[in-house]
């Protein structure tokens, strides 16, 4: 047993010994390192149609690799759900996410050695739509909005962020900062920004700094019309109105669920015009069906009208051509309204000037009645647009503008010139004027043409009543329907339309 014991440890000795007195040269692969070139440390992306391309360049080159990309949130913890965007080694993936801020992985394998490796980068998903213009357009029959800010041009933003347009040609906007929204995630409500959009045959809530669709047509209503037939959208001092299916809902922005939607369903005999006005207040709306001025509120299941006093608003025996907003104070946009009458009977058209803000109905909104002259080029206008500031009302006939004084009703074309085979499809006086004053204010004849299937829309500074040259000029595919500027400051949003 002994003698076995030396004889190992002697053979063990002598093999250690001849591994280190072979002196013999042999060939050994280093390994593989695999290094990944030509991706920045970060990247900053919109939500909204933005396309994230990435060519890296992958070090030992003339090897097979493998590679793909995945992101996840930056707070992501192990066992987090990680997304696969590519499998290609160049990345060109459309940002289909919230904004936050999220870690993007590209993973590279070598085919031959199995070797693996992986690089982590920042990317910062934000808005680029705080502040700049809102288009909202009829392409291709449906509806679809075009936003510019100073930096970029943002096309067909309903597309891109949802992979559809709304159904049906263009018809309004709407604002609000109030929209309530119930987030499954975090199980709580949460206030949103949304731009309500209708379409002639579809309403949606849009995230105001994407884009993306927070509730569709079903979701805004407690029971949806069957009949996707939109007449109108107005607002209310803190609530939203459609016009569907021929009656009036009602959205009071609350924080509590029910309110979500459209729940108050007007009952009545009614037929609301297309013209109307609101101004943060009780919208006025005009009843054909009898002739009277009314409105909705989210305090009422039935339309309301005004207090019967002279001049009556009730049984007029008018047709509503025209109501516009004018403003009193320097930043109190639509608080006075001037409507364009024309009598049944007698065919006279008539100057109503109204008030524009109207927070009851137990009172009269009509202030003053004035029969206009006979012969004014202004009744035959295909497009109408009030000066917010004078008594001016421009419009157009055909593609020549013109002016007319509402106070001593002298008429003049406007020097404006459009292309030939330019149609107007848009005009209205736009005005921001949020608060105090300071360089973001403007005054604004906006006047949107069309030619074939693009349109441009041209920016007109207004100067003591007179038209200037345009100052800028918005362009794109479709026809105009509205316009609306909307800026974002100090976690507010400020806008230029009267809804």
């Amino acid at each position: 047993m002994e003698k076995s014991k030396y004889f190992l440890l002697a053979t063990a000795m002598l093999t250690l010994a001849s591994c280190f007195s072979d002196e013999g040269n042999y060939d050994y692969d280093a390994p593989l390192v695999i290094n990944v070139e030509g991706i920045e440390k970060s990247y900053s992306v919109s939500p909204t149609g933005d396309i994230l391309q990435i060519n890296p360049v992958i070090k030992p080159a003339g090897r097979d690799y493998d590679c793909f990309w995945t992101v996840t949130s930056a707070s992501a913890t192990w066992g987090d759900k990680v997304d696969t965007i590519s499998r290609s080694q160049n990345l060109e993936y459309k940002i289909n996410l919230d904004m936050g801020a999220y870690k993007l992985r590209f993973n590279a394998k070598d085919r031959l050695t199995g070797v693996f490796s992986y690089t982590e980068y920042d990317l910062s998903v934000t808005t680029d739509m705080e502040t700049g213009w809102w288009i909202l357009k009829t392409i291709d029959g449906n509806t679809d909005i075009d936003f510019f800010s100073n930096e970029k041009a943002k096309p067909d933003v309903i597309m891109n962020a949802n992979g559809q347009r709304l159904n049906g040609e263009a018809l309004n906007v709407d604002y609000t900062s109030n929209f309530w929204k119930f987030n499954a995630d975090k199980q709580t409500d949460e206030r949103v920004s949304a731009v309500f959009v209708a379409s002639k045959g579809d309403i949606a809530a849009l995230d105001y700094f994407t884009g993306r669709i927070i509730s569709n047509y079903d979701q805004l209503f407690v029971d949806a019309p069957a009949k996707h037939e939109v007449r109108g959208m107005f607002k209310g001092p803190s609530d939203t109105h459609v016009y569907v299916d021929g009656h009036i809902y009602t959205m009071y922005h609350s924080k509590y669920s029910i309110y979500n939607q459209f729940v108050i369903k007007a009952l009545g005999d009614y037929d609301i015009a297309p013209q109307h006005h609101a101004a943060g207040s009780l919208p006025l709306l005009f009843n054909r069906a009898n002739s009277s001025f009314c409105s909705v509120s989210r305090t009422s299941s039935t339309i309301d009208y005004f207090k019967n006093s002279s001049p009556s608003p009730i049984q007029m025996n008018m047709d509503l051509e025209y109501i516009g907003g004018k403003t009193t104070a320097s930043w109190t946009q639509g608080d006075m309204a001037l409507a364009l009458m024309k009598g049944k009977t007698d065919g006279k058209h008539y100057l109503l000037q109204l008030d524009g803000q109207p927070y009851t109905m137990d009172y009269n909104p009509i202030w003053d009645v004035k029969e206009m002259p006979a012969d004014l080029g202004l009744y035959k206008a295909e497009h109408r647009a009030l000066n917010q500031n004078n008594n001016i009302v421009y419009y157009s006939i055909g593609n020549v503008i013109y002016s007319c004084n509402l106070d001593n009703w002298e008429e003049a074309k406007a020097d404006v010139t459009l292309a030939d085979g330019e149609e107007i499809t848009y005009m209205e006086y736009l005005k921001y004027a949020p608060y105090g004053y300071n360089e973001t204010w403007f005054d604004y004849l906006v006047i949107a043409t069309s030619k074939g299937d693009s349109y441009k829309l041209c920016l007109h500074p207004v100067a003591a009543g007179r038209i200037q040259p345009a100052q800028k000029t918005l362009e794109g595919k479709g026809k105009v329907q509205r316009a609306c500027y909307m800026r974002q400051e100090d976690g507010y949003v400020y806008t230029s339309t009267l809804f």
